[in-house]
This record gives structure tokens, C-alpha cells and sequence, in this order.
């Protein structure tokens, strides 16, 4: 996908650090172009993750129990007569009957759906048309008389649970599909969880996050950070369009030196930020602030 013009302008910001050509919008298929549009999203999601960037961190109540008249993203999950439901289509909720006719919910499930020819042992757990049963008498499963809920003998094997069979943590949450970072669980005193292959490992029944989101719109770029992937997408470019000459070596060690200036002074104003209104940066830190951002 070809960049924007927002995009291809901090590109442009970019080999100008190098003094490479620029390209426009209209004509990205120089070698300048193709090379910035290869390491553009790449960079930015390195920066992104590399660091708790106030402008980038969102809350999210990933999962908790099923309330009308909410709007709900396809990043989350509820709970609704004992069972566990991931959003498959953003909307704002009406009734729970009227969102699941309208497949705006998937059961989620880690148990079979019930099968014929199957045998079942005492406690297994199967889920029929979104409901969960649990196996009360050893058997191999028939045609159809004891299906769940529909066979005429079902009640004598089956019964209907709301109780969600676990594994070793009980539940599995997918990260929010933009999170690039997962920076805490919001009142995770005494919470066991994992993160394991993008997947939240809990016992927790709500969730509340904090994650640092993709943020692809430039516009929502903390100026820190702006500056920050010019700096880096340069570095990067430099290589594949200056060579590896000691013209290329000392643009490198310049770009360096910015980029740590530049990231010290991002840690310090964050901690700055990050205590709110209990208290106020001092008189020394304040000018230490104002001397990095002057150079």
C-alpha cells in the first residue's frame, strides 16, 4: 500500500537527513520510494513499541458482563447467561436476542460441539446451540435421541450448565488486533495472567487493560515522536540508499546522537507527565527540559 501525503512528506523529512532525493505522491516508484514505503510501518511500530507513549496507550474493558445501549468493537468479549461471547461486528448494542440474531456475537469455546457416534465419558462437556452441557452418564452418543436438547432421552445423559469447563488459567483473551504492547492489567493486585502467543492467559472473569495502540495517523503523533521516526526511518534508509562508505558511517553517529538526545528527553517529559497533578517539575528540570528541546 502506497503511503499518504502525510506519510511521504516525513519520509521526505527523512532523506533529507541523508541527503537522498525525495519522491512525491504521485511517483513512489523510485528507488527513494520504494524504500521508504517498505520501512515506513515497519519503523513506526518498532517506535511505537519500544516505549510507553502517552499520545499511543488505550484503555480498553476487554471484557466484562453484556449491557445494552453500549458500543462494543470487534476487539471485545462478554458475558451473557453464563456464556462467553467475543464481538464480531462493531455496533452499539439493542438486545442481546436482537445482537445475536443479527450475528453480531460468536460463542467462544474451547469444547466440541456435540457429535453422533461419539463416546462421552461422566463430566465432558459439550456446547449445542450455544449452550453448554455437561455429560452426567458415560455413553456413546446416537443418532439423535440424545443430542442435547432436542433427543427424547437427552435429559438422561445431558445436563445444561452455565459453568464453563477451564483449563489451567480458564479463560483465553486475544490482544486487541492494534496492540502493539501490552503495558498492565488496570487493578491487577493479586491477578494471575500470561501472555502467550497474543493471547491473555487469566482466571479473571472482568478485564481491563491498557495497551499501546497502532497509531497510523501522523496527525496523532506526539511531536517527540515525530521527530523520533524521522530520525530512525533515516537510519534506516541510509544503508540501502548511501551505501556503506565513512560518509555513510558519520551520518549514522550524527543520527545516533540525535536519536538519544531525543529519547532522553521523551523518558523525561513522560515522567513528567505521568505525575499528573501531585506534583510539578522543578526549576531544575524544567531548564534541562527547555536546553535538550533548544539543543
Amino acid at each position: 500500500m502506497a503511503l499518504i501525503q502525510a506519510e511521504v512528506d516525513l519520509a521526505n523529512q527523512a532523506l533529507g537527513k541523508i541527503a537522498a532525493k525525495q519522491f512525491t505522491l504521485a511517483v513512489q516508484t523510485t528507488n527513494e520510494g520504494i524504500q521508504a514505503n517498505l520501512h515506513f510501518a515497519q519503523t513506526r511500530d518498532m517506535l511505537l513499541r519500544s516505549f510507553e507513549w502517552q499520545f499511543s496507550k488505550t484503555r480498553l474493558r476487554l471484557v466484562s458482563a453484556w449491557l445494552t445501549d453500549t458500543v462494543y468493537t470487534t476487539d471485545q468479549y462478554v458475558w451473557q447467561s453464563g456464556l462467553l461471547y467475543k464481538c464480531a461486528v462493531a455496533h452499539t448494542s439493542d438486545t442481546f436476542a436482537t445482537d445475536l440474531t443479527s450475528v453480531y456475537w460468536t460463542l467462544q469455546s474451547t469444547v466440541s460441539a456435540w457429535v453422533t457416534a461419539t463416546a462421552y465419558a461422566l463430566s465432558d462437556y459439550v456446547v449445542n446451540d450455544a449452550i453448554y452441557y455437561r455429560c452426567i452418564l458415560a455413553h456413546t452418543s446416537g443418532d439423535t435421541d440424545d443430542e442435547p436438547a432436542t433427543g427424547a432421552t437427552y435429559a438422561t445423559y445431558w445436563e445444561a450448565t452455565t459453568t464453563k469447563p477451564t483449563n489451567v488459567f480458564g479463560y483465553n483473551y486475544d490482544l486487541p488486533s492494534g496492540c502493539l504492547r501490552l503495558v498492565e492489567f488496570l487493578d491487577d493486585d493479586n491477578v494471575t495472567w500470561r501472555l502467550e502467543t497474543n493471547t491473555i492467559l487469566t482466571d479473571e472473569v472482568e478485564v481491563d487493560i491498557v495497551y499501546v495502540d497502532t497509531i497510523d495517523t501522523t496527525t496523532e503523533w506526539d511531536f517527540l515522536f515525530t521527530e523520533l521516526f524521522i530520525c530512525y526511518l533515516a537510519k534506516k534508509l541510509a544503508g540501502p540508499l548511501t551505501g556503506s562508505g565513512p560518509g555513510t558511517a558519520s551520518m549514522r553517529n550524527d543520527l545516533n546522537i540525535e536519536i538519544d538526545k531525543l529519547s532522553r528527553l521523551s523518558r523525561r517529559i513522560s515522567r513528567q507527565e505521568g505525575r499528573g497533578n501531585t506534583t510539578t517539575t522543578n526549576w531544575n528540570e524544567a531548564r534541562l527540559i527547555q536546553r535538550n528541546m533548544i539543543g
